[in-house]
């Protein structure tokens, strides 16, 4: 005859058995005493959540708007709006855990020594929001200024709390560490008022300087993109063997820089050819056989 414990050899023992039970009964226990309280917290902390992120916006917003009426730079705000915007997250992601019965000091104790492994691991990071801080308030550039740095040239977008945004003239965007920039020169094309279009031509040495000069200063004449003072001048700056080199230098405001660039260009070689002034001879070589 078979028995029911011989047909079942994988049945659990009935100690398992009793400690499932148990673990039952004390889950059971738990949710009755203490459910309607965690359910309670739970739906407070996410409340807490939900209204302190609506706040942190609305602070946001109010910073924004105070600092753009006060006249400050849109970098500067921008900067400084996010900063506090991402702080007051911060201290109502604390607040909502303790809504949850989580300590808040030893929960701060615990960011602190995160976020010092966080810092270490993360030394580059840290180093841009350092350089990022220095780019805001000392201010080598601004958002619209056209610069040359760590390797790229463009238009400064924004200035971020890690990273500077900048567009190239082909309509690139370009992300470029602050620290990169901070590191390196900076050169910011649109500092000063005025800025220098050079048009460089390269004539035979046959031609007369000043015809050349006066045609050059006729084909700056009249370019809408050309500021009138400091007037445009034509100057010889290279001499070399049956040629030389004449400079058209004009000045115009940093926005106008490439139209004038271009335009300048143009105009010059027209004016030349119209002149009847000849380019350099190409160099000849003799080979004696």
């Amino acid at each position: 005859m078979i028995t029911l414990a011989q047909a079942t050899p994988d049945a659990a023992p009935p100690a398992v058995v009793h400690d499932g039970q148990a673990m039952l009964a004390t889950a059971s226990n738990w949710v009755a005493e203490h459910g309607l309280g965690f359910a309670t917290s739970l739906v407070t902390a996410v409340l807490v959540y939900l209204v302190g992120a609506w706040v942190a916006g609305l602070v946001r917003k109010v910073v924004v708007n105070s600092l753009n009426r006060r006249g400050t730079d849109q970098t500067v705000v921008t900067y400084i709006a996010n900063i506090i915007h991402a702080l007051i997250l911060v201290l109502v992601i604390v607040t909502a855990l303790g809504q949850l019965g989580i300590p808040t000091a030893q929960f701060a104790a615990l960011i602190a020594a995160a976020g010092l492994a966080i810092g270490l691991a993360l030394q580059g990071n840290l180093s841009n929001f350092a350089s990022g801080f220095l780019l805001v308030f000392f201010r080598p550039f601004k958002r619209g200024d056209y610069l040359s740095a760590a390797g790229t040239e463009g238009t400064v977008e924004e200035i971020g709390i890690f990273t500077t945004t900048l567009h190239t003239l082909d309509n690139k965007k370009v992300v470029v560490p602050n620290s990169a920039i901070t590191g390196g020169n900076i050169t910011n094309f649109s500092a000063n008022p005025q800025r220098a279009v050079i048009v460089p031509c390269t004539v035979a040495g046959t031609n007369a300087p000043d015809q050349v000069r006066t045609t050059l200063l006729d084909a700056a004449a009249g370019n809408p993109h050309l500021l009138a003072d400091p007037a445009p001048v034509a100057v010889l700056t290279a001499l070399g063997e049956n040629k030389y080199t004449m400079e058209l230098r004009a000045w115009c405001a940093p926005d106008q820089y490439w139209p004038a660039q271009f335009t300048l260009n143009e105009a010059a070689k027209k004016a030349l050819d119209a002149a009847g002034v000849s380019g350099p001879l190409p160099a000849m070589r003799i080979v004696q056989s």
